[in-house]
């Protein structure tokens, strides 16, 4: 088990569970292209609050290590994310902050994706 998944097994569950090699089939996307950001509504409206702050948490805790981009995408390979933010001209660690943004908004109070296929 890596250093990073013992570390932030919620982090780990989260991006295992949402970001996984098929994340961007799990959902009905309705003609719209894959992106994260219902994704991550669609966790924040599904689950309890305190998971919610330990992902959180653990996010912010992995954005306070000084990782560079390659550091920092092996370590959310690690951790089982496989979202490539670099297709949308982003790095991993604006992607992260994008993430927190959604999770620390109170007004967001998350979106539930209804239409979700397993396909």
């Amino acid at each position: 088990m890596s250093i990073y998944r013992q570390r932030f097994e919620e982090l780990y569950q989260f991006f295992a569970g949402y970001f996984h090699q098929d994340w961007s089939h799990t959902f009905d996307w309705k003609n719209d292209l894959p992106n994260f950001a219902p994704v991550v509504r669609h966790f924040k409206a599904t689950n309890p609050k305190p998971y919610i702050l330990k992902v959180r948490n653990q996010l912010e805790d992995l954005l306070q290590y000084d990782l560079d981009e390659s550091e920092l995408q092996k370590a959310l390979s690690e951790l089982g994310s496989n979202y490539f933010p670099k297709q949308n001209s982003e790095t991993y660690r604006n992607w992260l902050k994008m993430i927190l943004e959604i999770l620390n908004d109170p007004t967001e109070k998350g979106k539930v994706l209804t239409e979700i296929e397993k396909k």
